[in-house]
């Protein structure tokens, strides 16, 4: 488990800093003169203002540093990293213009005691009024984690740590037909020029396929296709969308694999009350022909099925859905609560009542543009009463 000190300390100090500017003390009472039977009723305007500067200084510094990040586990030692994220609105000229969606750049690098690194670059910009959309993302990556087979009846005891090395590029445009469809197109480039067991780690329980067979360059291209009535991409109050795509990967492009994949991602945001947020997703996943594990349907993650470790359970197709329930708390924090089931399978036909998976959590969201409605999102989600701790940006979905 990753515990991320920085994030939690400011935290802390936002939240006692909070606690001191609000409470309102006096070093004497207070008299009034023309009526003593009447206590003075305590005006808070101020102390909002004083929170308001707060947060605004908090957003400046948010907007202008990265965080630093911390953390110790098993696979890794100890790590060491910087992340960022920036949002705002490309062409606008106030950024609570919710006319134009919100466009975000979020960048991380980490480096452990182990030789091992991560560093992912993205960005998510909005152009010309929404008319336009391009997605790119960069990575490189040399990192372990747990690998425990395929199917959905994996066992935790089957686990064993292999070490992935990738260089991936991903770009997509996507163009709006009218104010509810867009179409465009989407390319992936993925060089695995690592997959294998960790040596001097915690070896594979059995035989597992051979592993360094999944190594190689996944080159792809395809369709984009979504209708989207959200009134913000980042963190929807009211609307839906729901994404189509379908991507081919093969000789002709440069693959060294060949396979099809097909997604389906249906959302809908419903707001009853102020400040209260039903979210809910139905997503699928289906692969098919020769299918790199590490390309496979990957249940679990920080975005669904939240308490699954991301790849406990894998295969050619995936159906998952989720709800979440997103309330105010106090000035920027808000929170949530979520539940999820799954399942994966070779094919459709493969599905069973004794395969779904049940997870449940609940998390803190805390605003670092209140403009964009950027939130640096914690959850706890529990899979099996066990716990997985996720700390990222923006909400889940």
């Amino acid at each position: 488990m990753r515990i991320y000190f920085l994030l939690a300390v400011l935290i802390f100090l936002s939240h006692t800093t909070t606690a001191k500017v609000s409470l309102g003390f006096y070093d004497e009472p207070i008299e009034i003169m023309m009526d003593t039977t009447q206590k003075e009723k305590v005006d808070t305007t101020a102390d909002q203002s004083k929170l308001d500067d707060f947060n605004k200084k908090m957003e400046k510094i948010v907007r202008i540093f990265p965080l630093p990040v911390v953390s110790y586990s098993a696979e890794t030692d100890w790590l060491f990293g910087l992340t960022k994220i920036n949002s705002f609105r490309i062409g606008a000229d106030d950024q609570y213009d919710e006319s134009i969606q919100p466009s975000q750049v979020t960048a991380l690098f980490y480096l452990t005691m182990n030789k091992q690194y991560k560093g992912v670059l993205t960005s998510d910009l909005i152009f010309s009024e929404n008319k336009w959309e391009s997605f790119t993302q960069i990575m490189f990556i040399d990192f372990p984690s747990y690998y425990f087979g395929i199917g959905d009846d994996t066992k935790l005891e089957d686990r064993c740590w292999v070490d992935t090395e990738n260089f991936g590029i991903e770009q997509s445009i996507v163009y709006q037909l009218n104010e509810t469809y867009y179409i465009g197109v989407k390319y992936l480039f993925n060089n695995f020029l690592k997959v294998d067991t960790v040596a001097d780690a915690e070896q594979c329980a059995f035989n597992y396929e051979n592993l360094d067979e999944n190594e190689g360059i996944q080159s792809g291209i395809g369709i984009r296709a979504r209708y989207d009535t959200r009134d913000n991409r980042l963190s929807a109050r009211k609307g839906s969308a729901i994404y189509f795509e379908f991507m081919n990967y093969g000789k002709w492009i440069g693959s060294e694999f060949e396979y099809n994949s097909l997604t389906i991602d249906l959302r809908k945001f419903i707001t009853p009350i102020k400040g209260l947020t039903l979210a809910g997703q139905l997503y699928s996943e289906a692969k098919f022909g020769n299918v790199p594990i590490q390309s496979l349907s990957l249940m679990g993650g920080d975005d669904m099925m939240r308490g699954v470790y991301h790849g406990r359970f894998r295969d050619k197709t995936m159906i998952e859905a989720q709800v979440e329930l997103r309330f105010p708390i106090f000035w920027v924090f808000s929170g949530a609560v979520f539940t999820g089931l799954g399942e994966v399978a070779p094919d459709f036909n493969s599905y069973t009542w004794d395969g779904v998976k049940w997870t449940y959590g609940a998390g803190i969201r805390l605003v670092v543009n209140e403009a964009t409605r950027s939130n640096l999102r914690f959850d706890v989600g529990v899979f099996e009463k066990r716990p997985l701790f996720f700390f990222t940006y923006s909400e889940a979905f």
